[in-house]
């Protein structure tokens, strides 16, 4: 009853004579589009809702977001669209007509699929008008050759059913709040899953746009990366939105508890992402790193959303529980040549790098880069350059390792990024002298921070993530 009660609250109550005139109405609203419009197809679209409540704010959502579904369907068709009339607040429940320039019985075929879809899309009513001997009528599914409409409720034909009220209102209200309550869920779930992909291609092309970086691309020079420059990056990361798309879809939508297995799914993904990536790039590897790190902070965001409750400390408890097993792909060196940057790092310096960060719920960029870009002062372009600073400072780069093939870099790294930031950093001509002096060394060395430019962006997509989805008074 709860469902029903929150699906219907907030309508009115309609007697019988508000039914008719609303029927009325809609019939000379359906006589003048075709009048106006003749060659083309009028689609009347209303709802089935039993009862004398037709519609709520929940409905009318639901009515809408439906629709948006409708209208993709007429573009993927190619039927154009001449006009469309909204009539979402009627109190007799939403109502809206779509004037399309196609055959009648084509458009027929589009309703019908689209009324059959999914189960809460029969709850659509879509009359496909024609002018028959001067009677404007709508065409029934059996003159083109389709089935009837069955009952929501047992399958028998709707209209047998409708005339011996075989069903009671209150058994027909909770099947439909039912339906409307699972799609308006789903349409949310999605809405979360797009804007979670899009926040992360964001991440990814402010990182890149953020100047100077040492050692990494940026507008201004990539001497670091003579086969990369910045509209390759942005390239890159608009091709990685589907894969962002996939994980946050997979993990909003699995209410199991082996969170491993749920990484394994992910880990696919990536895969698969790479792929993407390095055929958007020319097989120049631009986001290797970030793949792996945004797509798991992607997942386990999806994954508290889905149990309700997302916060910087969920999230993060997340990402450990998606990754209980990361480091134990080092246990094979033991058997084998090691193979990436950090496995060698891991072999010849016992460092964990980025997978040890990444088991751990990447504390750096819990604790490091996200306080310092939420606390800095400034334009964005300084606070990215400050928290990629902090970042640095504590990031055991692989990459920049691989690269000089020491690891005395390391300690050099921190002593030219200490020095940076006690001049000031990038807000003052000391510390902004001092970091170009590091960028031009890094893009004449052909050194690289790329392990930090994945910490910076998972800084940037967290910080978006916060604002957005976390309770403020749960994240201290």
């Amino acid at each position: 009853m709860e469902i029903v009660e929150r699906v219907f609250a907030g309508g009115s109550q309609q007697d019988i004579p508000a039914v008719l005139a609303n029927r009325d109405q809609r019939a000379a609203q359906q006589r003048q589009l075709v009048e106006t419009f003749p060659g083309a197809t009028v689609i009347a679209v209303k709802l089935n809702i039993p009862g004398p409540v037709k519609t709520s704010p929940v409905i009318r959502r639901f009515f809408r977001e439906e629709l948006t579904c409708f209208e993709k369907q007429l573009a993927v068709a190619g039927r154009l669209i001449l006009q469309v009339v909204i009539e979402d607040k009627r109190p007799t429940g939403p109502e809206r007509f779509y004037v399309v320039r196609s055959a009648a019985q084509a458009v027929k075929h589009l309703t019908v699929a689209f009324e059959t879809a999914t189960p809460a899309a029969r709850l659509f009513d879509m009359d496909v008008l024609v002018k028959d001997k001067g009677v404007i009528r709508p065409i029934s599914r059996e003159e083109v050759g389709l089935s009837a409409r069955r009952c929501l409720l047992c399958d028998r034909l709707a209209k047998d059913c409708g005339r011996s009220r075989r069903h009671s209102v209150s058994a027909l209200q909770a099947k439909v709040a039912a339906l409307v309550m699972a799609a308006v869920n789903a349409a949310k779930r999605e809405r979360v899953v797009q804007r979670l992909a899009t926040l992360a291609v964001r991440a990814l092309i402010n990182e890149a746009a953020a100047w100077p970086k040492p050692g990494l691309v940026d507008p201004v020079e990539h001497g670091a990366h003579p086969d990369m420059d910045y509209p390759l990056f942005v390239q890159s990361a608009l091709a990685l939105e589907g894969y962002f798309r996939q994980c946050a879809r997979m993990a909003i939508n699995y209410s199991g508890k082996d969170y491993p297995a749920l990484f394994d799914t992910v880990r696919q993904y990536g895969i698969q992402a790479e792929h993407t990536m390095m055929q958007a790039t020319g097989n120049v590897n631009t986001h290797k790193g970030a793949i792996f790190a945004l797509g798991i902070l992607v997942t386990a965001t999806a994954s508290c959303w889905q149990t309700g409750q997302v916060t910087l400390k969920t999230i993060q408890h997340r990402v450990q529980a998606l990754l209980t097993h990361l480091t134990d792909d080092f246990t094979r060196m033991k058997r084998e040549t090691p193979q990436t940057a950090g496995e060698v790092q891991y072999h010849l310096t016992g460092r964990k790098g980025a997978r040890g960060e990444a088991e751990a719920g990447f504390p750096v960029i819990f604790e490091v880069g996200l306080p310092v870009y939420k606390q800095t002062q400034g334009t964005t372009n300084d606070r990215i350059i400050t928290a990629f600073l902090a970042l640095a400072q504590h990031v055991q780069d692989s990459t920049l390792y691989k690269r000089a093939g020491t690891d005395a870099i390391e300690q050099e790294k921190q002593r030219q990024v200490t020095a940076i930031i006690e001049a000031g950093g990038i807000v003052t001509p000391a510390g902004r002298k001092l970091l170009d002096e590091m960028q031009a060394e890094y893009s004449n060395r052909h050194l690289s921070l790329g392990g930090v430019a994945d910490m910076v962006s998972g800084t940037l997509l967290m910080a978006e993530i916060e604002e957005e989805f976390c309770d403020a008074s749960t994240n201290e």
